[in-house]
């Protein structure tokens, strides 16, 4: 990533400012695409009046699609040469006599609405070399899936610790504790499950001593931390700076070379020299150069990690870990996460501006739809379309100055015709997780098959007067909406097998069980298999209508990682910023790391 380019942005984009500006324009002002993100929910699909296929769809579009097969329009979208579609450079072709896959040819408001979302689209194609596809040491990896293993944050000689949030079962800490990194990593995680599991793989990866057994002369560093707002202790830190594993191992060859790619950058823009550990010039573990893992138990509510951390990062003479004490100005953070839920990304951008300690982040976000809303209620009041899907309607009246949008520049952004501020609902945020460039075949129709049986089983409720039908004309109309959560992977075999699943769930719902086991337990096979019968035509629909949504959504999460880097732009202390692919996209679809670096 150049820093004249810090976005990955397509080539015809003059400036970031210039691809920023066309985003939101694009994305606040398209009838089309606030409705496919944001407007539409799937459960409603087939209880609304006028059916949603015929009214937020052009009639050109329908025309078109009714003609192809869903496959087909799939690759139009993702993978078909647009710009030749278009005619570009050739404004003298009549579209009306061409044909495209022995159909209909695709309407032009149809190429223009594709070509826009690529254009538009953050491109997530990272080159990885073959020497970052090794493998790690089986003791490290334990359990660790691929886009784990390709860690990415790594920085140099300044950075004394690296804070881990979200840690989960810590498989990043545990690699770059081990040889030949010996990173002092503080893992911040709210589940005392996890940071259990995390201890208990620690001790067979080696790098933690087994807390059962006995050993002579053990030591072992332990303190309270309090969360930032009481006295009262909440969690223990437990240091395990045990010896990670042998120098002369070959193993940490690998390690070196699947993280150097991305450190030779960040290094040589602190002025570090940087030159890639040979096997041969592994760096000697000595005392004060072993690897440290430290647990913190806490759920993170802001940007201030300081107050957390700071009886591992200023250690006393006598807490001091490895022999050596580490004045207040030493220490110097790199906080990084991998795919953070929701507001955790935000915490962990504003810890650069926050504490003084902190000098890199590298964010990796997930789970949009848990982002809560920083200027005020969502307005879902969408052209064409209201939805009123409950989990919008209670998110929607969040206010969090922890939320979404994070910089000023989306806070002052003014669309025509709307209020100040950029703002996304749950529904455009919960799409924007979709991964549409990995659908397959098969995966693509059980997805499809998930909706309409749930649309489906909408329409069984509605019409047995247990939930209401959406209404676009009354606020006080509410579509009452069950939520089910998985089913087992046999309840997708058939409809009526999907019925009887999920009215064992739903039988249990305090507010609606006795309906359920009054109205929908009691359908028989061939009534169930009669709704099927009536709307299978419109599976179709349905299977067109979520490809158009996932596709678009790919600017809902554009817009989000927009924001953060905006974010940080926009911050004095800031020296650096940009977005950078980092994982395969087929392997992690949310690949795209907000790295900051601080003057």
């Amino acid at each position: 990533m150049t820093f004249d380019r810090p976005l990955p942005i397509s080539g015809v984009w003059e400036s970031p400012d210039a691809y920023i500006e066309a985003l939101l324009d694009f994305s606040t002002t398209s009838v089309l695409f606030l409705n496919l993100c944001g407007g539409v929910h799937m459960v409603d699909f087939l209880t609304r009046e006028p059916d949603l296929y015929t009214d937020i769809l052009p009639k050109d579009w329908i025309f078109f699609f009714e003609q192809h097969d869903i496959q087909d329009i799939i690759r139009l979208l993702l993978r078909q040469d647009i710009e030749q579609l278009r005619g570009a450079g050739e404004p003298s072709v009549d579209q009306s006599t061409r044909t495209w896959n022995g159909g209909a040819f695709p309407p032009q408001s149809l190429l223009d609405y594709i070509s826009n979302i690529r254009l538009l689209a953050l491109q997530r194609d990272m080159h990885t070399s073959s020497s970052m596809k090794t493998e790690l040491p089986k003791q490290v990896a334990m359990h660790m899936k691929q886009k784990k293993k390709t860690v990415n944050m790594r920085r140099g000689e300044p950075v004394t610790h690296i804070v881990d949030l979200g840690s989960g079962q810590n498989y990043l800490g545990r690699t770059l504790a081990s040889s030949p990194y010996y990173k002092h990593i503080i893992a911040i995680e709210r589940k005392h499950q996890y940071i259990s599991g995390a201890k208990s793989m620690d001790v067979r990866a080696k790098l933690a001593k087994n807390p059962k057994a006995q050993y002579p002369q053990t030591t072992q560093v332990s303190s309270d931390v309090c969360n930032g707002t009481s006295e009262t202790p909440v969690s223990e830190t437990t240091d395990t700076s045990q010896p990670t594993t042998d120098d002369s191992q070959a193993s940490g060859v690998p390690l070196v070379e699947m993280l150097g790619n991305f450190s030779l950058q960040t290094d040589e823009l602190l002025g570090i020299p940087t030159k890639r550990p040979s096997r041969e010039r592994l760096p000697k573990p000595e005392i004060h150069t072993r690897g440290t893992l430290s647990y913190i138990e806490h759920e993170i509510q802001d940007g201030h990690l300081e107050p957390i951390i700071d009886h591992i990062i200023n250690p006393s003479p006598a807490e001091s870990s490895d022999g050596k004490e580490i004045e207040a100005s030493d220490a110097r953070l790199m906080v990084v996460s991998l795919h953070s839920c929701g507001n955790l990304v935000h915490h962990g951008l504003r810890s650069l501006v926050l504490n003084p300690s902190v000098v890199a982040v590298a964010m990796i976000g997930c789970c949009y739809n848990l982002l809560t809303e920083r200027l005020g209620p969502s307005t879902h009041d969408l052209p064409i379309l209201q939805s009123l899907h409950p989990r919008l309607e209670a998110m929607g009246k969040t206010y969090d100055p922890h939320g979404f949008p994070m910089s000023r520049y989306y806070e002052n952004y003014r669309s025509p015709g709307a209020t100040a501020g950029v703002k996304l609902n749950i529904t455009a945020r919960a799409l924007a997780v979709q991964a549409p460039y990995n659908w397959g075949l098969d995966d693509s129709e059980v997805s499809f098959t998930r909706h309409f049986f749930r649309a489906l089983l909408q329409r069984i409720l509605v019409d047995q007067n247990i939930v209401s039908k959406p209404s676009v004309l009354e606020d006080d109309a509410r579509t009452n909406s069950i939520i089910l959560g998985a089913l087992p992977k046999a309840a997708f075999k058939s409809f009526t097998a999907y019925v009887r699943a999920a009215t064992i769930k739903m039988s249990r719902d305090p507010i609606y069980g006795s309906l359920v086991k009054e109205h929908i337990a009691t359908l028989t096979d061939e009534e169930i298999h009669c709704y099927e019968t009536q709307y299978l035509h419109a599976r179709k629909h349905m299977s067109v209508v979520w490809s158009l949504m996932a596709f678009s959504a790919q600017l809902v999460e554009a817009s989000i990682v927009v924001d953060r880097w905006q974010f940080l732009r926009e911050q004095d202390s800031v020296k650096e910023c940009w977005v950078q692919p980092v994982f395969d996209y087929s392997e992690s679809p949310r690949n795209l790391a907000v790295i900051g670096l601080k003057k």
